[in-house]
């Protein structure tokens, strides 16, 4: 048995603070500069070596062979940098408007993923599942928690038991912590943390949308999703 006594306004306060995704769009809209720039600097290096030409080929018949070289390169560089200038302003709006599609294809996936889920354990969408749900018989009737606090979580080899006020859960499965738009499932890395996090925080509302679905709702908006069937009332 494993006690996790960590703070839940730390936790909050740095979950709060951390940006999903906080390097993903900057770093492709790096690269997407990056890249524009440099096809633009070639495109400017390599079409004005055409006008160049001429200038040093006038200057190799006067019998000025250094002053052409000087004259061709610094015509090729300049409007080399002056295109790649360019290429990499095309590139920072290519970048920004890249991010905002990404960002809405991104939302609309999430919104149909959320829309389809049925409970915490369930992979399978609504479509394919059937019409009519039989109540297992492992379903028992949980105890009103509403108003009730979480004083504690305690973490076993299969089940994880809350106390809220008294009332003893123990819930086994793949419990969802619901907050401020992220999503940790057990056993996934930041779960446990995230159920920790509502420790001394107070049920406001208790939901059933399905059968063996369960969401407890806490003071800061947070959710707990359980399985209905994966409870037992100590």
């Amino acid at each position: 048995m494993i006690s996790r006594p960590i703070s839940g306004d730390k936790f909050r306060g740095a979950l709060s603070e951390r940006p999903i995704l906080s390097e993903f769009y900057h770093l492709r809209r790096t690269a997407i500069k990056d890249v524009a720039a440099y096809i633009g600097f070639l495109a400017g290096f390599i079409g004005a070596a055409p006008f160049a030409w001429e200038l040093l080929s006038d200057q190799l018949a006067s019998g000025s062979f250094v002053r052409g070289l000087w004259y061709f390169f610094g015509i090729v560089v300049a409007a080399g940098i002056f295109t790649g200038i360019a290429g990499l302003g095309l590139g920072y709006v290519g970048g920004v408007i890249w991010e905002q599609l990404h960002r809405q294809r991104r939302a609309a996936n999430q919104n149909k993923k959320e829309s389809v889920e049925q409970s915490p354990d369930s992979s399978v969408s609504t479509a394919d599942q059937p019409r009519l749900q039989l109540v297992s018989e492992a379903i028992v009737e949980i105890p009103p928690v509403t108003g009730r606090i979480l004083n504690s979580v305690q973490f076993h080899a299969a089940a994880i038991s809350l106390d809220l006020g008294g009332i003893r859960l123990r819930v086994a499965g793949n419990p969802v912590t619901i907050c401020r738009g992220q999503r940790f499932r057990i056993p996934e890395p930041g779960a446990r943390d995230a159920i920790c996090a509502l420790i001394g925080e107070r049920v406001t509302s208790v939901r059933t949308p399905t059968i063996d679905r369960l969401e407890l709702e806490f003071e800061s908006g947070c959710e707990l999703v359980i399985a209905r069937s994966a409870i037992a009332v100590a």
